[in-house]
């Protein structure tokens, strides 16, 4: 019985004392939500510049487009991340663990023509290698390519 109720006082203070289970503190976590949260502005920055190579190194592909695809989509697309303050807005992140974040913004997309248009929604982002990565999918999502439209330049894909 004295076992037990010890073990209850252990189980209690730990608890109840803030010690994290993943032996990771408050402050760890913070990091780790801001790191995602650059991470994620990294990411709608190189979609903006229209760095598609680079930002489908920094997308998560599993059951997603090849690389060929993805440019090729984006490529057709009249859909941006707007630039400055209209990029995004009304921030929240919940962590999950040290390699999966999950973030809900207010996202600002330019529609070519049409201006800005804002959108919410919740992404997963996951860290790979130490980089911070979103699925493909999220993005072509956001970019809603039409195929049927002229693209933005010929991409002469490699044999």
């Amino acid at each position: 019985m004295k076992k037990m109720v010890l073990l209850v006082m252990v189980l209690s203070v730990m608890f109840f004392g803030g010690v994290s289970w993943a032996g990771e503190s408050s402050a760890d976590r913070a990091q780790i939500t801001a790191e995602a949260r650059r991470g994620f502005e990294e990411i709608l920055d190189l979609w903006r510049d229209r760095s598609y190579d680079a930002l489908y190194e920094r997308t998560l592909t599993a059951g997603g487009p090849d690389q060929w695809s993805f440019v090729d989509q984006l490529n057709h697309s009249a859909r941006r991340p707007a630039c400055c303050w209209e990029k995004i807005q009304d921030v929240s992140l919940v962590y999950v663990d040290a390699h999966t974040v999950q973030l809900n913004a207010r996202l600002g997309i330019e529609v070519e023509g049409f201006g800005t248009r804002f959108v919410t929604r919740s992404f997963r982002l996951q860290k790979e290698a130490g980089v911070w990565k979103i699925a493909a999918t999220e993005i072509i999502a956001l970019a809603e390519p039409n195929m049927q439209r002229i693209p933005r330049e010929i991409i002469e894909r490699p044999l």
